[in-house]
């Protein structure tokens, strides 16, 4: 045999035997276990694994990072992707979305990949349009720091603030839109003051004819603080004023929000008080004595004319009460595909050892005033709100360019500024069947629900 060979095959186990050696001396001895049961058993096994990933791991680590993923596990574990934990930065975020206002500068932005931000817009008469921000600036740094190579949340967050107080923004004009290292752009600083800005849940609000008749239609994406008062009250009394004859509500694409907020809606479509709204009924006992039902404060209405919701499967949640609670009255048509069936209600809870956490727990499941389940059943049950005139998408392509097509028609700016794209014109541009089809039934027209 080669010699070289059993010189190798002579070394082997000596280094095997090296290697467990070397694991042993290396290994450190993390004391007996602790004498703990339940609760205070898993804390100190979470404390454990935390020491030794910080001591042994071959990386970088810190213990915020270990914190938030072992509590996105611990969330995870139900398989209910609404349960969820908000570490600081998405907390924040939940809160401002749902107070419907926050205080920034009033850009619409997009995070480059280098760490700039490209600003698409500037909102008339907001902060950085008094500042002179422009379109298409580059912002590079916040308050002498840059943000190149930053998360685009963490600059976000730097760039929004307390209300009335100064921040220094830095851009780059005239050069790339997505390059923040542009050596031919000019490098200007602006010192601006910030101040609220409005989150705008009701849009588009405009009138429509058909077969010589006046509609009004209005686009709600969203339930915040201040989506039905003052934003959808104003636009139904525009659309009034401005001679419709009827309203077509799209909720297309509308996620949900605050239930209380989608109360307040349907109370001010019906003209009948304390009629059932909504009902929750939860399977855990210890919830139970929060079920509650949900009754109209008056019988006074907003409007009395005719309605037509429009809806698809991207209508969820608060969304799907609205729609639920006014087809069971008979107060709205509805048309446009089913919804999506998310039925179940989340608590936040902020967490009182550290509040800049929250938890959103799924707590209870919510029924239709005729007792109709929304939520998908765990047999493959569909769930959601059934339209009365069914008109589906014909492929993912037209679902895509209309939830596009609605995305663009929610922003303050202006045509120039958004349709950046030949897909965003086209989506822009696209045939909307659905809306279409519910201006068809308020003008007493026949509907093609095939094609």
């Amino acid at each position: 045999m080669n010699r070289y060979f059993l010189i190798t095959f002579s070394i082997l186990p000596l280094l095997v035997i090296a290697g467990v050696l070397a694991l042993n001396m290396w290994g450190r001895d993390y004391g007996p276990p602790p004498k703990a049961e339940g609760a205070e058993k898993e804390l100190a096994l979470y404390l454990e694994v935390r020491e030794i990933m910080l001591e042994r791991y071959d990386g970088d680590l810190d213990g915020t990072k270990l914190l938030d993923g072992a509590l996105a596990g611990m969330t995870a574990a139900p398989g209910d992707r609404f349960t969820q934990i908000n570490v600081p930065l998405k907390a924040q975020a939940q809160r401002e979305q749902l107070q419907g206002h926050f205080y920034g500068i009033g850009v619409l932005v997009r995070g480059n990949t280098d760490g700039s931000i490209l600003v698409r817009g500037v909102y008339a008469d907001g902060p950085a349009a008094r500042a002179g921000l422009k379109d298409n600036d580059v912002i590079v740094a916040v308050d002498g720091a840059s943000c190149l190579d930053q998360p685009f949340e963490a600059t976000q967050r730097r760039i929004r603030g307390e209300r009335n107080t100064p921040v220094v923004i830095t851009v780059l004009r005239g050069g790339k839109p997505d390059n923040g290292r542009d050596v031919h752009a000019e490098k200007l600083d602006f010192s601006i003051t910030r101040g609220e800005v409005t989150s705008y849940s009701v849009h588009n609000a405009r009138t429509e004819e058909r077969a010589g008749r006046k509609f009004g239609y209005v686009r709600v994406s969203d339930f915040h603080d201040n989506t039905f008062d003052p934003q959808l009250k104003e636009a139904i009394e525009r659309l009034t004023r401005g001679g419709a004859e009827g309203l077509v509500l799209d909720l297309r694409q509308n996620g949900g929000g605050k239930v209380r907020v989608a109360e307040a809606m349907i109370d001010a479509f019906l003209d009948e008080k304390d009629a059932l709204m909504v009902f929750t009924r939860s399977n855990n006992e210890k919830n139970r004595k929060d079920d509650r039902e949900s009754r109209t404060q008056d019988d006074q209405a907003i409007t009395r004319l005719p309605l037509v919701l429009l809806v698809d499967r991207g209508t969820a949640s608060a969304a799907e009460i609205v729609t639920g609670a006014l087809k069971d009255h008979g107060r709205a048509l509805v048309v446009g595909e089913r919804t999506f069936g998310k039925g179940v209600v989340q608590s936040i809870v902020y967490l009182r050892t550290d509040p800049r956490y929250s938890l959103n727990v799924t707590t209870t499941q919510y029924y239709t005033p005729l007792g109709r389940r929304v939520q998908k059943g765990s047999k493959g049950e569909p769930g959601g709100i059934r339209p009365h005139v069914e008109i589906p998408y014909r492929d993912e392509d037209e679902y895509r360019l209309i939830a596009t097509k609605l995305e663009l028609q929610e922003s303050q700016l202006s045509p120039g500024a958004l349709l950046e794209t030949e897909a965003q014109r086209q989506a822009f541009n696209a045939e909307d069947r659905m809306l279409d089809a519910a201006l068809n039934l308020l003008a007493g027209k026949a509907v093609n629900v095939k094609d």
